[in-house]
C-alpha cells in the first residue's frame, strides 16, 4: 500500500512540476488564429517587391490567353485590380506556377496537355513549359517545353544560393501499372544555371514503395516539394501511399539520396513548404490518416483538414501541426465525382513575417487564407463551444462506398446546457442504427502535455471512448481506436480500471496527462487518479488531437455531454 501511495506521489510531484513550467509559457503575444479571406481566382500566390505577394493567372484574349498580375500589399486583405505582364501564351496555356528569383525576375511554369486521353505517356501528355522575364520583368523568353511527358501537379520550385533554379515533378511511366512495387511514376527534377534559359534534367530517380489494396490509386512518388535548409543541403518532401511524406536530400539539387519515410504522416496528398524572413520554415500538409475501404470498396482520401507546422532550426524540430483550413463542407455529403476537400496548398511569405496560402479544391473550397506562424507556436488551445462548431469535424460517413464516393451526415449536435441557460454542449451519442458519433478537435503539438474535458455521462448512457492521436483520424473511423497513440474505453457503467468512476448526471473533469518519452498517460478524474494508459507507439513526434466517440452497440439517445475542452502541451 505505502509503495502504492508513493509511487503515485513522485507521479503527481512530475505532474505539478510539469505545469509550473508549463504555466509561464502564455499564448504567443499578439497571434492571430488562421483567417479566411475569401474565394481565390487564382492558385498560386508568389512573393513580390518589398513583401508585397502576388497572383499570377491566366485570362482568355483574342489570340490565346494573356498572364495577369494582381498584387497585395496588407497580407492579401485587398488586391489591385489585375494588370497584364506583357506576355502572350496559346490559349492551352492555363494558370502558371510563379517562382520570383532574387534578382527580382519571374520563372513561370506551366503544364500543357496535349495528344488523346486513353493512356498516360502513351497518347495523352502533359508536359512543362516555361518562360522567364528579364530587363525587371519588361520583357519575356519565348515560352519552351522543357520536358516531353505526363507529368502531375508542379508542388513547388526554388532557387538556390548557388543560383541554380530547380523544379521538382513526377513522370509517368509508359505502360506502367498502378500497382506494387513502386507503382507507375517517378520522381526527379529540372534545373537550370543560366536564369532559366536552358534545363537539365536530373539523374535521380526516386521511387516510393506501393502496397496491394491499397484504399486509392498506387501512383507511387508524386508531386514533390523542395527547399533549401542551409547552404549544401535541399530537402524534399514527396507525396506517396504509404501513409506518410518521404523525404530525399540532396547537396546540389541534382543528385538526391534515395527517398525515404519522413516524420509527417499524410493522406496521399502533396505538401508545400515556404521560409520566412526570420527564416523560419512553415510547412503546409494533411496530416491525416487515409480512409478505410468499405466492403473491400475504396473511399476517396481523407482532406478534411489542411495543417502547418514550423521549425527555428531548420527541420531538425517542429511545433504546432494545426489545423490552418478545414473543409467548410466537411459535414455534408460530397460530391459524387472530382476532388475534394483542403488539399494542394500554395504558400508566400510576406515581409510581415504573416505567410499568404491558397488552397482547396472542388466547388466552394478553394480559399485565399492569412497565417500567422506565430500562431502555431502557441502551446495551448481551448474550446467551450461559445463559437459553434467550426473547430471541430464532427460528420458521419455512412452507407456503401460507390465509386470512391460515401455519404456523409452530422454526429454530434449542440443542445442547450441542462444546468446554464444560454450556453451549449456537445451531445454524443448514438441516434439511429448508423456509427455512433463521433468528434475530433486539433491542439499544437506536443510530446507531454494534458487534455481537460468536462463532461457529463446522460442516464443511460451506452458507452463510449477518449483517444489522444498524433493526426487526423475521421469521427467515426472504425480503426480510429487502434491507430490512436491513447485511448481510454468508457463502458456503460462508467468505471474505470482503478475503481474510479463517471457518474451519470454529474459533470466531471477528466483529464489525460501524457509523456511520449515515458509511453504513459495518466487519467485523472476530478483531480484524483483514476487509470494509467500505456502505448507502444514512441514513434510519434507528439499528439495533437483529441477523439471523442460513442462506442454504444445499440441505439443510445443518452449518450453524453461535453462542456468544454483544454490543452496544453511542452
Amino acid at each position: 500500500m505505502l509503495k502504492l501511495v508513493l509511487a503515485r506521489l513522485t507521479w503527481f510531484a512530475r505532474f505539478l512540476a510539469f505545469f509550473a513550467v508549463t504555466a509561464f509559457s502564455a499564448l504567443a503575444a499578439g497571434a492571430e488564429s488562421p483567417l479566411v479571406l475569401g474565394a481565390a481566382d487564382a492558385p498560386f500566390p508568389v512573393g513580390g517587391p518589398d513583401g508585397a505577394v502576388d497572383l499570377v493567372f491566366s485570362r482568355p484574349v483574342e489570340r490565346g490567353a494573356e498572364i495577369v498580375r494582381k498584387r497585395t500589399e496588407d497580407n492579401g486583405r485587398s488586391w489591385s485590380e489585375p494588370k497584364a505582364l506583357g506576355l502572350t501564351v496559346p490559349a492551352n496555356f492555363e494558370a502558371p506556377l510563379a517562382l520570383r528569383t532574387r534578382d527580382g525576375e519571374l520563372q513561370l511554369f506551366w503544364m500543357v496537355a496535349r495528344g488523346g486521353r486513353s493512356a498516360p505517356a502513351v497518347d495523352y501528355f502533359i508536359d512543362i513549359w516555361q518562360a522567364c522575364s528579364f530587363e525587371s520583368q519588361t520583357k519575356w523568353s519565348k515560352p519552351q517545353r522543357i520536358f516531353e511527358g505526363y507529368v502531375g501537379s508542379i508542388n513547388g520550385m526554388t532557387e538556390l544560393q548557388s543560383g541554380r533554379i530547380v523544379l521538382p515533378f513526377a513522370y509517368w511511366v509508359a505502360g506502367a501499372a498502378e500497382a506494387p512495387p513502386t507503382g507507375c511514376n517517378i520522381t526527379t527534377v529540372l534545373y537550370s544555371d543560366d536564369r532559366g534559359t536552358t534545363w537539365k534534367l536530373s539523374p535521380a530517380r526516386l521511387t516510393a514503395p506501393c502496397y496491394e489494396n491499397y484504399n486509392g490509386a498506387n501512383y507511387g512518388a508524386v508531386e514533390p516539394s523542395i527547399l533549401e535548409l542551409e547552404k549544401g543541403q535541399v530537402w524534399m518532401l514527396i507525396r506517396t501511399q504509404t501513409g506518410r511524406l518521404y523525404e530525399s536530400f540532396s547537396t546540389d539539387g541534382s543528385e538526391w539520396s534515395q527517398p525515404k519515410p519522413s516524420r509527417f504522416h499524410s493522406s496521399d496528398s502533396p505538401a508545400s513548404l515556404v521560409r520566412l524572413p526570420d527564416s523560419r520554415i512553415v510547412l503546409f500538409w494533411n496530416n491525416c490518416e487515409n480512409t478505410s475501404r468499405i466492403d473491400g470498396a475504396g473511399v476517396y482520401t481523407n482532406r478534411d483538414a489542411l495543417h502547418a507546422a514550423i521549425s527555428r532550426d531548420r527541420g531538425r524540430t517542429w511545433q504546432g501541426y494545426r489545423e490552418v483550413y478545414r473543409d467548410p463542407l466537411r459535414n455534408e455529403s460530397p460530391p459524387k465525382t472530382g476532388d475534394r476537400g483542403v488539399a494542394y496548398p500554395y504558400a508566400a511569405a510576406a515581409s510581415s513575417g504573416k505567410v499568404v496560402l491558397v488552397t482547396g479544391q472542388g466547388q466552394g473550397r478553394r480559399k485565399c487564407l492569412l497565417v500567422d506562424p506565430d500562431w502555431l507556436e502557441e502551446t495551448r488551445a481551448k474550446d467551450d463551444f461559445s463559437q459553434g462548431l467550426d473547430g471541430w469535424c464532427v460528420f458521419k460517413a455512412f452507407g456503401p462506398a460507390v465509386y470512391w464516393w460515401r455519404d456523409r451526415i452530422q454526429g454530434p449536435h449542440l443542445v442547450d446546457h441542462p444546468e446554464k441557460p444560454g450556453t451549449k454542449v456537445l451531445h454524443v451519442r448514438r441516434l439511429d442504427d448508423k456509427d455512433g458519433d463521433g468528434a475530433v478537435w486539433n491542439f499544437p503539438l506536443g510530446r507531454r502535455g494534458q487534455v481537460a474535458i468536462r463532461l457529463c455521462l446522460a442516464p443511460g448512457f451506452g458507452g463510449g471512448s477518449l483517444a489522444l492521436a498524433d493526426r487526423f483520424i475521421q469521427p467515426t473511423d472504425a480503426s480510429g481506436e487502434k491507430q490512436s497513440v491513447f485511448t481510454l474505453p468508457i463502458p456503460a457503467s462508467g468505471r474505470l480500471a482503478e475503481g474510479a468512476g463517471l457518474e451519470p448526471s454529474r459533470w466531471h473533469t477528466l483529464r489525460m496527462v501524457w509523456d511520449l518519452d515515458q509511453g504513459q498517460c495518466n487519467v485523472l478524474i476530478d483531480e484524483q487518479q483514476a487509470g494509467t494508459l500505456a502505448t507502444s507507439a514512441d514513434g510519434s513526434s507528439g499528439l495533437c488531437y483529441l477523439r471523442l466517440r460513442s462506442t454504444a452497440l445499440a441505439q443510445d439517445p443518452a449518450g453524453f455531454f461535453v462542456e468544454s475542452v483544454e490543452a496544453e502541451v511542452r
